[in-house]
């Protein structure tokens, strides 16, 4: 990363010093932050790399958004790389119900970049590549009309910017500086960013997140953070088919994901066991190799007691085939979370209720219905 540089070095201008003091503050705690990202930091870095632009523009997300995939800036600007949805259309980010690509840190990274390799072919310098970033392209390329290439000197171009703008560009160079030269700022950096902290799991089907977590062992809270563009832990249709993992868990999960065909994954929902019950008791209908299947999926005994609270992956149409023993005569309630293009005719038609009787059993008193809902789909005992 430190031989990719390109922007001005530290004493190029006498404000870059003292900002990437400030920036550091706690050499320690700056350390610390930096070890923290360093999967973030590996990923852009690789995007960085195929697009052939400096090493400098790795760290464009720090001034950015601090690497925060959930960023949200005022103006509605959006993601690691702060993106309203004019720039980010214009970008080549997908934008569909349900997918945000500004959230994505693998899309919103590959697109920035590019962004950024074209800028470079038309300003052919750097310093005004970070302000077209910020301030838009056709307002740099006026001022070049105006007042023609700027020298090497100053370092922070003598033009007329906002203090905001002479701020963002001189923040990319504090930080550039610190990579550049650490010890003068009583940092120790690692000697190199390991390229393949994160995993890219190109899909063939959609896959909610916090299904992809479980059969990768992780946390749930991880592996959104990770894949922040699916809004409400769903993968559209339409929307890109791919998760990001840390690399560690990766066999872990192609292990559990190959037991069952892509497509059939997005089938998977959440249930949650209301009285004292065993998988093979709940899903009687099922042959032996399916109830095996499902048990290691859940990392349970297929005999095994399951207590009130456990939570169980399950088919949904085999949750649906189950209805009358589940919801039935073991007295456990079905639900069903509500996606996108649902309504409570289309879902009292697949599970053979009414609209009516749907309405009763979760009161409600319209027939409008929100992506995520989760809604009861047998009697209260």
């Amino acid at each position: 990363m430190r031989a990719g540089l390109a922007m001005p070095g530290c004493d190029a201008d006498p404000r870059i010093v003292p900002m990437a003091r400030m920036l550091v503050g706690d050499p320690n705690v700056f350390e610390q932050t930096l070890s923290t990202l360093r999967p973030m930091i590996a990923l852009v870095q690789q995007a960085v790399e195929a697009a052939g632009i400096p090493s400098d523009f790795t760290l464009l997300p720090m001034v950015e958004s601090g690497y925060r995939p959930d960023a949200v800036g005022p103006g509605n600007f959006i993601g690691m790389w702060q993106f309203d949805r004019g720039t980010a259309r214009a970008a080549g980010m997908p934008l569909v119900p349900g997918y945000d690509g500004r959230r994505d840190p693998w899309i919103s990274s590959v697109r920035a970049t590019r962004m950024l390799a074209r800028y470079g072919r038309d300003f052919d310098d750097w310093r005004l590549v970070v302000w077209a970033f910020n301030q838009g392209e056709w307002g740099i390329k006026r001022m070049l009309a105006q007042r023609g290439e700027p020298p090497a000197n100053p370092a922070l171009p003598d033009w007329p910017m906002n203090a905001p703008a002479r701020d963002y560009l001189l923040r990319l160079m504090a930080y550039s500086c610190v990579i550049r030269e650490p010890g003068r700022f009583d940092i120790h950096l690692p000697p190199s960013v390991p390229p393949a902290q994160l995993w890219l799991a190109r899909l063939d089907a959609p896959l909610r997140p916090a299904l992809a977590a479980h059969l990768a062992g992780l946390p749930a809270a991880t592996v959104r953070m990770l894949n922040n563009g699916y809004l409400r832990d769903r993968m559209p249709a339409d929307a890109p088919m791919h998760l990001l993992l840390p690399r560690a868990a990766r066999q872990r999960f192609l292990d559990f994901y190959a037991q069952l065909p892509p497509r059939q994954w997005a089938d998977f929902t959440r249930y949650r066991v209301q009285r004292s019950d065993s998988l093979l008791s709940l899903l009687p209908h099922l042959g032996n190799t399916d109830v095996q299947r499902l048990a290691s999926i859940n990392a349970i005994e297929p005999d095994a007691m399951l207590a009130p609270g456990t939570m169980l992956w399950l088919p949904k149409a085999q949750y649906q085939h189950a209805l009358t023993r589940v919801g039935g005569a073991s007295g456990v309630p079905v639900w069903h979370d509500v996606s996108t293009g649902e309504s409570l005719w289309s879902l009292a038609r697949r599970f053979r209720v009414t609209v009516g009787e749907l309405r009763a059993w979760n009161h409600l008193h319209g027939n409008e219905l929100r992506v995520g809902q989760r809604l009861r789909l047998d009697a209260p005992g």
